[in-house]
């Protein structure tokens, strides 16, 4: 089931603050472009 995740964040590559989109969820770093992988137990 998938789950909106649109939080504002702290890059832990750059260091930049990372904005919510406010209209669907955000996996990266729009001036990095890193993302993190953030599922417990990803689905098969």
């Amino acid at each position: 089931m998938f789950i909106k995740n649109d939080q504002e964040f702290i890059c832990k590559n750059c260091g930049k603050k990372v904005e919510k989109l406010k209209y669907t969820s955000r996996d990266h770093c729009n001036y990095c472009l890193c993302s993190l992988h953030v599922d417990i137990e990803p689905r098969r």
